[in-house]
Parts: C-alpha cells; structure tokens; sequence
C-alpha cells in the first residue's frame, strides 16, 4: 500500500520523515540564457542525498521530435522509468531546482503512463533545504531496475487538432508570461501565468489558485485545456489545479512551440 498522501504535493518536512521509504528522483533542467539545457551538472552541483536524476531531454521526452520536451512514445517512457528504478508500486516523489514546473511535467508524464504512486516536492530542492536536508554531491546514482509498466491514459495530453476542435467550447489556460501572451495565443485563451501561483518561498499558493479559477470564471466542475510555451509551466498549472480538487484538466504538449509554427492555426493578438 503507498505511503503517499492524497494530495499530489508533499511538504519537505514530509519528505525528511518519509526519505528513505520513496524513490526520489531530480527533473532539474540546467537554465542558461541562452537557453534550457539538460540538467546533469545541475544535479550533480547538488542534489537531495540518494535522489536519481530524470532527464527531461533525451529520456522523458522524445529527443527526435521536432518540438523539445514533447511527450515520449510508450516504449520510450518504460525504458527510462525502469532506468530510473521505478516499479509497478514504487512511490515516487519528484522535484526539480527551479520553479517547480519540471518537476510537474515528470510527475504529469508518470501519471499519463498510469503509474499514480507519484508527487511532487512542494518548493522543490530549496524547500528540503531551508527544512535542514542534507544536500549531496556528484553523478546520479545507477539504480536497480524497477518493472513499471507503461499504461497510456486517454485525456492527460491533447494535440493541435483537438485543441482547435475545442477553441469556444472548452476553457483554455495559458501559462506563459503576460508579453508572451500578448504577442500570440490560442483564441479565447485566458492568460494565467504559472509563476503568479508562487508564494514568495517557492512553494505553491493553493488559495492563490483556487482564487485565480475562480477569477476566471471558471465553475468547480469545469475542465480545462492547459498550455504553454512547450508544455512545462501548463503542467505547472495542471499540479495546482490537481491539487485543489480539478480533475478534467489536459496540457496541450506541443503548446505554442507547435501552434505558431502552423501558418494555419488561427492566433489571437492583445492581452
């Protein structure tokens, strides 16, 4: 029986009672300006002790699509699961160094594959710390092999075209920032970037959210098609949303890396 809580967040000071019960993996990316990298030198600058790290580049994503962190083929996301040391029953708990939202893409990729023993640190490595964890050095760890068995769930990811289908019939969310917003949307699109969720420590301001949908219009029944950039702040959304009771929620994977790409994909100007 997993030990996990019910809510898909878990606090740091429940991660220090628990750290030896669950596996903990590490989905930091290394954030240049000059742009996003993969994050092995991140985690090995430091790391929560006996994490392994989940490389959302070329092992939780699909590296031959022409979109970066598209969401990878079955096949693909069993292989580097198993890699990871996750079981049929393992509980999982995931973070990541920045803002929260790669740890969210790996733990809404888990959940798409049907593996629900997963959640996600609450303010990430900087929560474990100022909670008195211990931070570790060097390479990820190689783990034994665990057996997870990749289930495709229906309704966790939609494409362009059932985004189009959906323009005016479904709430659609955008997580970018306000100018990005701005410069292009999906028509009908209301803007709510990830990073306003945040409180001040890094963790995430539920109230804040449940605030936020309801400011929207939103009815507590409501669903919504959630994106992005590229996917990784609508999975941002898609955690805080979870959190606060909404199921019905899909991310749109290729969000506007895919859609302003297509000449043809109607885009709405203004905030």
């Amino acid at each position: 029986m997993s030990l996990l809580p019910a809510s898909p967040l878990v606090s740091a000071e429940w991660l220090l009672a628990h750290h030896g019960e669950v596996l903990v993996l590490d989905a930091s990316i290394d954030r240049r300006a000059e742009g996003y990298f993969p994050g092995h030198a991140v985690f090995a600058a430091g790391h929560i002790p006996g994490a392994g790290f989940a490389d959302l580049f070329d092992e939780f994503s699909n590296p031959s699509a022409p979109f970066p962190f598209t969401c990878p083929q079955a096949t693909q996301l069993e292989r580097a699961a198993r890699r990871a040391g996750i079981g049929r029953e393992t509980d999982v708990v995931v973070y990541d160094s920045l803002s929260g939202a790669w740890a969210a893409r790996l733990w809404w990729l888990l959940h798409a594959f049907g593996h629900e023993h997963v959640r996600v640190l609450d303010g990430g490595l900087a929560a474990w710390t100022r909670a008195g964890g211990k931070v570790a050095k060097g390479a990820s760890p190689e783990a034994a092999a665990g057996n997870f068995s990749a289930r495709p769930q229906p309704g966790f990811f939609v494409d362009a075209d059932e985004v189009q289908a959906s323009i005016g019939a479904l709430p659609m969310l955008c997580a970018t920032r306000a100018e990005e917003h701005a410069a292009g949307h999906i028509p009908g699109s209301h803007n709510l970037p990830y990073a306003a969720l945040l409180a001040t420590d890094g963790t995430l301001d539920l109230a804040l959210a449940a605030q936020a949908w309801r400011g929207l219009g939103l009815s507590a029944q409501a669903g919504a098609v959630l994106y992005c950039g590229g996917g990784i702040n609508a999975a941002g959304l898609a955690l805080a949303f979870t959190a606060i009771g909404h199921r019905d929620l899909a991310v749109y994977d290729g969000s506007l890396n895919e859609w302003r790409a297509d000449p043809a994909r109607p885009l709405q100007m203004g905030a």
